[in-house]
């Protein structure tokens, strides 16, 4: 691949010295990958910087090199040296033209969203299986091409990898993809170029403030992905999904329950077994079932169902294929077992998403709610106190515990919740293991015990170590092997 055609797309080129008539054979911003004839990228981030791999990438054979600051002055006039303002989106543009830009072969969907971002591309896909059309999910939990599940490291991959993955879904005769576009990913560039069919807005509460410093900063970062989306569909009662229609111009859809929108939830109904309510579209009402209960799949339902309607499906066959959705891994996820003890794994790690699942679980719960969580390491501080407060006011009994710490000291972690703690009713296990034993002891016929924080994530970050620790693993070996397994949940 000629780096001349790169040249004549890449944005905000500063100055180009070296050849332009020059083969690439792969593109890195990774000084350990870099193979003869690569194209290496100098990213600037917070941690590293890649112009300080300069000269170590060209002695590995490196061709050209793409970064912000000037050539260095020991660089050979036979590398090509690009200088942009921006190396990230220099980065995102170059994996797309070194892929042949399969992002624009596919259909894209993008969801976005502090919360519901999961379950809402898993409940669309499911639409789409319904319609008759190929998909595929990148996101958190894992990446999928038709029903062959890939494992994933960020909930929006970088651009390189993204754009290997659309490659694959092509050559599998995938249609439709449907992602989670994370706040990172958008300040970052990872989906710079990309052009989306619908954007999805579930909501937006207090997260990651330790990368975006400022709820603004993150409002504005979301709002990206409708910039580059043909149309959208946005919940009406978060605010900043209201704030977010008056800085767009695209086709849209609202949803809401509580304020007029184009598609609303009216007689809600919840069991242990899900939801029902009937939608209201366009004057007419159609009854729905969803098989997870709480208001908070009311909205990631209803996110789902004005996407299809916004792509021109059948609302009666996307409602079918809703009834049909047993779950999604790490979702409120009821693990069985015969003690007639409800266990919930449930992925909620940020304040909004922690007081959803206790909510819905006062809803239906007959005996006592005890809660096992904790909050991650090296992430935003100021949520911890709150998550504290909300833990214990909503539960019964409340156990404190690590998630993955990281380079933090959990015992640390652990007396920042506790300084939101309201009443008594509350322990501190620093090891999770045992924490969650603690808690599946306490309980007793018609308790229910929420075990939040990880969800999915079969692992346990400590220090620079990532160690094999699974919330469900722990109550199926508690409860000597009862419970379902993720097989049993189709994706």
């Amino acid at each position: 691949m000629n780096i001349r055609e790169l040249i004549k797309i890449l944005p905000e080129v500063i100055s180009v010295e070296g050849p332009t008539n020059l083969e690439i054979n792969s593109v890195t911003d990774d000084s350990r990958q870099i193979k003869e004839g690569a194209l290496f990228v100098a990213v600037l981030g917070e941690n590293f910087d890649g112009h300080h791999f300069i000269h170590e990438v060209i002695k590995a054979g490196a061709k050209a090199v793409i970064g912000e600051k000037p050539k260095p002055l020991y660089m050979a006039k036979d590398i090509t040296y690009i200088r942009v303002k921006n190396s990230r989106k220099a980065l995102a543009i170059s994996a797309a033209w070194f892929y042949g830009f399969p992002g624009e072969k596919l259909k894209l969907i993008g969801v976005t969203g502090t919360s519901g971002k999961t379950t809402t591309t898993y409940l669309i896909r499911a639409m789409l299986k319904e319609v008759g059309v190929t998909s595929g999910v990148i996101g958190t939990i894992g990446n999928i091409i038709n029903d062959h599940k890939l494992p994933t490291s960020f909930t929006t991959p970088d651009p390189l990898k993204l754009n290997e993955l659309f490659s694959q879904m092509l050559e599998q005769n995938i249609e439709y993809v449907v992602m989670e576009v994370s706040s990172h990913s958008l300040k970052l560039h990872r989906v710079e170029g990309l052009k989306f069919e619908v954007g999805v807005f579930t909501n937006l509460t207090q997260d990651h403030l330790d990368f975006h410093k400022t709820l603004e900063d993150y409002f504005w970062s979301k709002q990206k992905l409708f910039l580059q989306s043909k149309r959208a569909a946005i919940n009406i009662d978060d605010k900043s999904g209201k704030r977010l229609l008056s800085t767009i111009d695209i086709p849209l859809l609202t949803y809401g329950i509580e304020n007029p929108a184009d598609l609303m939830a009216q007689d809600m109904r919840q069991t242990s077994e899900g939801v029902f309510y009937n939608l209201v579209y366009k004057d007419k009402k159609y009854p729905v079932f969803y098989g997870v209960p709480g208001r908070f799949s009311v909205y990631n339902s209803l996110s789902a169902l004005a996407t299809g309607i916004i792509l021109g499906f059948p609302i009666e066959t996307l409602i079918t294929a809703l009834k049909k959705v047993k779950g999604v891994p790490g979702r409120f996820e009821l693990i069985k077992n015969d003690k007639d003890i409800t266990v919930i794994v449930d992925y909620a790690h940020k304040p909004d998403s922690l007081k959803n699942v206790l909510l819905t679980i006062k809803e239906f719960c007959k005996g006592k709610i005890i809660t096992v969580f904790g909050c991650g390491g090296n992430r935003d501080k100021g949520k911890r106190p709150i998550m504290g407060q909300i833990a214990s006011e909503l539960s019964d009994y409340t156990i404190i515990t690590s998630d993955n710490p990281r380079n933090e000291d959990p015992e640390a972690i652990i007396r920042e919740i506790e300084r939101g703690v309201v009443g008594k009713n509350f322990v501190k296990i620093t090891d999770r293991k045992k924490a969650i034993q603690q808690g599946l002891k306490m309980a007793q016929k018609g308790d229910v015990v929420l075990i939040a924080g990880k969800g999915h994530e079969t692992y346990q970050i400590i220090g620079d170590k990532k160690i094999h620790f699974d919330d469900k693993e722990v109550v199926k070996e508690f409860f000597n092997g009862g419970g379902p397994s993720d097989e049993d949940i189709k994706y």
